[in-house]
């Protein structure tokens, strides 16, 4: 077993010799890289190959660590994990004979009160169903806060900001002055959402992603392409979770 190093992850790589392959190739499968090689291919072209196709590596694994994610259903039991403002907190089930049934977080944990009374799949969409209410709660509690200290810093008054249940965009801007956000955003890291409010908030002044743009986003968040790779990278799985 060798190993690919890219940036700073080091990625578990396995050459294997081939009578009936004709050229190199390489596979990825299960987050493993295997390399094919030829016999009449030296194992140091092989790795240098292999040097020169670190990108492809990376985002193929990737590809296949999100696409992992997405296929994986929540459950909504007691132990799984949901993420929140960047963090991943397991959720706990805790059964009352009470009437009011509502999710919470608490000493690092998200806490479902159901009653314990209900088939599995009955319980699962329960508990799907407070978890999201949890969370609508959140973003409205926390992201105006958000909008509009940054309309101040970037002295970009709006008009109105919704909270919206959307499917495929995080965040827009009407040329009325409207700031709509998507809820899930309050579960990524804070400077996610940031990077979102601002990009939207600079649309106030240019409603297109010309380069004037992108510099007043800079401006406000210089490491902002960190956060907009980041949620290129996870948001799929975002909004998976309660698709």
């Amino acid at each position: 077993m060798d190993y690919l190093k890219i940036n700073d992850n080091l990625i578990k790589c396995e050459f294997h010799r081939s009578n009936r392959a004709k050229k190199l190739s390489i596979t990825i499968k299960d987050q493993r890289v295997r390399v094919t090689v030829p016999n009449h291919v030296s194992m140091e072209y092989a790795e240098s190959f292999l040097q020169s196709r670190k990108d492809w590596v990376l985002k193929s694994l990737e590809k296949q660590r999100q696409r992992a994610q997405i296929e994986r259903t929540p459950t909504f039991s007691s132990g799984e994990k949901f993420p929140y403002r960047g963090r991943n907190y397991p959720l706990v089930l805790e059964y009352t004979t009470g009437s009011e049934y509502y999710a919470t977080f608490k000493g690092s944990r998200l806490i479902a009160y159901i009653p314990n009374n209900l088939e599995t799949g009955q319980q699962s969409l329960l508990v799907k169903e407070l978890l999201k209410k949890w969370y609508v709660k959140q973003a409205e509690e926390i992201l105006p806060g958000q909008v509009e200290y940054y309309s101040k810093q970037l002295n970009l008054p709006y008009k109105k900001l919704k909270i919206k249940d959307q499917k495929s965009r995080w965040g827009s801007c009407s040329n009325k002055g409207t700031i709509n956000l998507n809820w899930r955003i309050i579960m990524a890291p804070n400077q996610v959402s940031a990077y979102v409010i601002i990009h939207e908030l600079t649309h106030l002044r240019h409603m297109d992603h010309s380069r004037d743009f992108w510099l007043t986003v800079e401006s406000f968040l210089p490491d902002y392409r960190k956060w907009k790779k980041w949620l290129t990278r996870n948001g799929n799985i975002l909004m998976s979770y309660f698709s």
